[in-house]
């Protein structure tokens, strides 16, 4: 199972940060042979720099050698929540991060040793989490390998699933073949869907309503988890293409 990104708390308040820019042209994504995304960023004006783009992320994170690097001021400390455990890491604040014309400034980002970074793919440096990407209405077309850009999208139709903030991230309120309802992030950092074995016994997902279709056996992997706001981690890279509503009001899903 890919070492990914879980969660982050912050321990700080912070003023929200501020998005700008959009652009017809699709971005390219590198897509490993385990279905995680890597993008070319730009952080305060400087790279590209590879990130690895995780819609289960919270927070953007960093590596050490990145922050050395842009000189990034400490202003926190955080719990990083990864498959591995829970660790307290600085928190660097960046002036900005930029995916092509599309930028996001003043986030805060946890930074996290350059090799275990690595882990993730070769000259990784960061990831991009969801306090970038929930400021904009974007799909990713596995497909085609691109993201692209998306007016606003509509909540309703049949492929549509509506979605619940839970601490910066987004859980997708799913029901299994039971009837019993399933909370699960759509997690592009996830290599095999994840159920989490904590407070609660979790229900099956040998059968799970997605929308307007439904998914067979995922063959879950069980993590000794307690979280109270999601059950387990969907991997979007079984899908031809995934659509987020700016916000994390809604996912739309394509087979």
């Amino acid at each position: 199972m890919r070492g990914f990104i879980v969660s982050v708390v912050v321990m700080l308040a912070v003023d929200p940060a501020w998005a700008s820019g959009r652009t017809t042209v699709p971005v390219p994504l590198a897509i490993d042979d385990r279905g995680g995304i890597v993008v070319d960023v730009r952080v305060n004006g400087r790279g590209p720099f590879r990130f690895i783009l995780d819609t289960g992320a919270a927070r953007s994170i960093v590596s050490d050698d990145l922050a050395r690097e842009l000189r990034a001021p400490v202003v926190a400390k955080s719990d990083v929540v990864t498959s591995a455990g829970t660790d307290m890491r600085l928190v660097v604040r960046l002036g900005s991060i930029a995916l092509a014309f599309s930028r996001v400034d003043g986030l805060l980002a946890p930074v996290i040793p350059g090799d275990r970074l690595l882990q993730l793919g070769p000259r990784v440096r960061g990831v991009l989490g969801q306090d970038f990407l929930s400021a904009f209405n974007y799909t990713l077309d596995y497909r085609r390998a691109r993201l692209t850009w998306d007016d606003a999208l509509g909540c309703t139709g049949p492929n549509v699933v509506p979605m619940m903030a839970a601490e910066g991230r987004f859980v997708m309120a799913l029901r299994a073949e039971s009837g019993v309802p399933l909370r699960l992030v759509p997690d592009s950092g996830a290599e095999v869907a994840v159920l989490f074995r904590g407070g609660r016994t979790p229900p099956s997902m040998a059968r799970v309503r997605v929308g307007s279709f439904t998914l067979g056996d995922m063959r879950p992997v069980l993590v000794e988890r307690v979280d109270e706001h999601a059950d387990g981690l969907l991997p979007l890279h079984g899908f031809s293409s995934v659509s987020f509503a700016a916000g994390g009001a809604c996912v739309v899903v394509r087979p």
